[in-house]
């Protein structure tokens, strides 16, 4: 069964391979009503097809989804991706 964390792993590899994907503005996220939103600036994947992201301070965080705001980061990353991979392939 194919999840949503795979198919982000797919397309980040399907557009850059292993490398660093740097977005031109922030994915934001907004974790609860109360708290300052995480911004994410960047994604990779590692050769053991781990997802990190970069956060403002650029320092790279591992997605696990087993945390409890993946699901929130993981929702919005996604929506980016989906985006990225259509502009990418109209732009062929």
């Amino acid at each position: 069964m194919k999840t949503i964390f795979l198919d982000c792993i797919e397309i980040i590899k399907s557009l850059i391979g292993h490398e660093y994907l740097y977005f031109d503005t922030a994915v934001e996220v907004k974790l609860t009503p109360h708290t300052h939103p995480f911004f994410a600036w960047a994604v990779a994947v590692s050769e053991k097809d781990e997802l990190y992201i970069m956060d403002n301070n650029e320092e790279w965080h591992q997605l696990k989804l087993e945390e409890q705001n993946a699901s929130l980061v993981l929702g919005s990353l996604y929506q980016r991706l989906k985006m990225m991979r259509i502009n990418y392939a109209k732009a062929s």
